[in-house]
């Protein structure tokens, strides 16, 4: 068999040119890695017979709709990180990447990125297989962030109450929900609203994390131990730049995970949102134990009330 590289292929209109630059460079054959976060259907399968047509020996799909909610943004939201989301999808392609590569026998990979998300996707092969090589090939394709939404109109404003258990969503508008489906249901409802669509977004970006993180991080304040939740926030903004740099599977950030994990069997409860001109805005909460049962300060203790109270 000859020798193959593995794509991370994006799909975008100049990344056909990517799969022939790449196969002239190389003279290896070339296996394009789609991963898919949402467009599905026949926009998906245009895709791969795209990739196929401009001389992909194969063309993979991998439906990581639900694996991209439930591994990544949920760890994400439970660090209160998850806006932006888009620092989330290398790792995520990353392992797709490498997994592909594995299965068909590649000793390199490749990618169309650039910045930021450069970083992040080799950081990610780097860390899951030292053994492979990258290979980064340039394309014309313009940067997501810096293609315009559109301008958001006000509408009316619209009220849901999300419910949390150990810090996962369970139920919007007493509708239990799967994180998924959170995840597709806020995008939609904020998506509306305009919500994390004030000054552009990634094609890949989830319109729905900003009502989610204010939610979490709300109903966490009334709900986590004042010294707990003080050095929480202070893990969270290691959480958020390890992220950043593209460092989702280092040491660090996995220790983190387990003691963000250790913290969220308090965090269940309501919390009571108005989405409205680009704002997820938090109107009460109610979280289901007490902070009663929490020393704080010099023998004082913080209480709930049983119904959701107005902030």
């Amino acid at each position: 068999m000859s020798e193959r590289v593995v794509l991370a292929y994006s799909g975008g209109f100049d990344a056909p040119v990517a799969i022939g630059r790449l196969a002239e460079e190389t003279g290896a054959e070339v296996v394009a890695v789609v991963v898919d976060l949402g467009r599905g259907g026949d926009d998906l399968e245009t895709t791969r017979r795209r990739a196929l047509d401009c001389g992909a020996v194969e063309a993979v799909v991998a439906d990581a709709r639900d694996e991209f909610a439930d591994q990544y943004c949920l760890p994400a939201l439970r660090a209160n990180a998850l806006h932006p989301a888009s620092a989330l999808v290398a790792p995520l392609v990353a392992g797709h990447v490498v997994e592909a590569a594995r299965r068909h026998g590649a000793t390199t990979v490749a990618h169309d990125r650039a910045g930021a998300d450069r970083i992040r996707f080799e950081a990610g092969v780097a860390a899951l297989a030292p053994d492979l090589a990258v290979v980064a090939v340039a394309t014309a394709d313009a940067p997501a962030e810096d293609r315009p939404v559109g301008r958001i109109e006000p509408g009316d404003p619209e009220e849901l109450v999300l419910a949390f258990d150990r810090g996962t969503p369970v139920a919007i508008d007493g509708e239990t929900v799967t994180m998924p489906q959170a995840v597709r249901e806020l995008n939609r409802r904020a998506g509306v609203s305009g919500v994390g669509r004030l000054t552009g977004v990634r094609a890949y970006e989830t319109p729905g994390a900003s009502a989610l993180t204010t939610a979490h991080q709300q109903l966490e304040d009334v709900t986590l131990e004042p010294d707990l939740l003080r050095f929480k926030r202070q893990v969270e903004r290691r959480w958020g730049a390890l992220v950043h740099e593209g460092l989702w599977f280092s040491p660090l950030k996995q220790a983190l995970d387990s003691f963000i994990d250790t913290t969220q069997r308090h965090v269940s409860g309501e919390v009571r949102l108005v989405l409205h001109g680009g704002r997820a805005v938090v109107t009460g909460r109610r979280g289901e134990e007490s902070l009663s049962d929490f020393a704080v300060g010099s023998g004082r203790s913080r209480n709930l009330p049983d119904k959701i109270a107005a902030t």
